[in-house]
């Protein structure tokens, strides 16, 4: 993961953490030691508590005041809400995007499945889950309300955690490409029943086989 050097110190912590969390380097349950994260990343305590604390709002770390920090438990609801809202969004965003979408746009659109194609050689799942959500904001600032990715972002913790252990799976992986083929296609035919129905039917994966992720990783969830 590449971090910005003009962030802030508790910004870069924040990026980090976050980016292990969701790749469950940082396994859910684990405990979170601020002095040992202040130390391997050459920061005072006070940034790495202001990280934390973001964190915390999303859901993805538990603080007990005085007690410990740890890695959240994936909430198996919440995800599912949060699904629900995603689909009813995005195949939204999709359904205006067929009537309006540019051969500009549909263009950008290939860059990000050229660059799946490119980060599934390289196994870098944190790059390949980068590019999968670049191609849906790219979705989302065409069809003009790109202000809607900050405000999911805030949601997503415990659905893209779950989205990280189903991509562990290289065929899965190769799946993420050819939905997303599928939802370029569509777009370029400008009907949007087509459209709306790719991209329902690529949202709907990674929950369906939840059940069998958590037998697969069972001390990960609530």
């Amino acid at each position: 993961m590449k971090i910005d050097r003009g962030l802030s110190s508790a910004q870069r912590i924040y990026e980090i953490l976050h980016s292990r969390i969701m790749e469950c380097s940082m396994k859910p349950g684990s405990i979170i030691s601020k002095q040992n994260v202040a130390d391997e990343m050459g920061y005072s305590q006070g940034p790495v508590r202001d990280a934390l604390i973001r964190l915390e709002t999303e859901g993805l770390v538990d603080i007990i005041p005085q007690s410990r920090t740890t890695v959240s438990l994936i909430d198996v609801r919440d995800a599912i809400e949060f699904h629900f809202l995603r689909v009813s969004v995005e195949v939204e965003v999709v359904r205006v995007l067929a009537s309006q979408v540019t051969d500009i746009e549909l263009g950008r659109l290939k860059l990000w499945i050229d660059r799946l194609k490119c980060e599934i050689k390289t196994e870098d799942l944190v790059a390949f889950n980068e590019a999968d959500i670049s191609f849906h904001a790219e979705m989302f600032h065409f069809a003009g309300v790109s202000g809607l990715t900050d405000w999911i972002a805030l949601r997503r913790g415990h659905y893209d955690r779950i989205r990280g252990l189903y991509l562990k799976d290289q065929k899965r992986r190769e799946e993420i490409i050819s939905d997303h083929q599928e939802i370029l296609d569509a777009l370029k035919t400008r009907k949007s029943r087509e459209s709306e129905d790719a991209a329902r039917t690529h949202l709907g994966k990674s929950l369906a086989v939840v059940e069998s992720i958590k037998c697969t990783y069972p001390d990960y969830f609530l």
